[in-house]
């Protein structure tokens, strides 16, 4: 019954109705969310142009960290050995600031062989 009144005050004439926050805050309606009113306000664009390339970094980046990072395993096998293995002597940051070289890394600094 709570969750029934909620919505139905959702449908108040204050919020939906004519002259209603609904209809005053459409995108439309909001100067510099369209392409004619931006290219009248010519201060947004340098925003929306370097907003627009952080958030594509970002999600780059994520997507990056998703595919190449050992914190995610999407092979869903139950040993956890066999899928890390796969990064052993391998870069996963994706900037190498010390100039490490990480090919034959594991047996430089004599890791030990749980698999055995």
């Amino acid at each position: 019954m709570f969750l029934s009144k909620c919505l139905a005050a959702a449908d108040h004439p204050y919020l939906m109705g004519v002259g209603g926050r609904k209809k005053n805050n459409s995108p439309a309606s909001m100067q510099g969310l369209t392409v004619k009113s931006l290219k009248h306000h010519v201060a947004l664009q340098p925003l929306f142009i370097i907003m627009g390339a952080g958030v594509l970094f970002v999600a780059a980046y994520v997507g990056r960290l998703a595919r190449k990072s050992t914190d995610v395993n999407w092979s869903k096998m139950k040993d956890p050995v066999d899928p890390m293995s796969v990064y052993e002597n391998k870069q996963f940051k994706m900037f190498n600031v010390g100039g490490v070289d990480h090919s034959n890394l594991s047996t430089k600094r004599n890791e030990p062989n749980y698999r055995a």
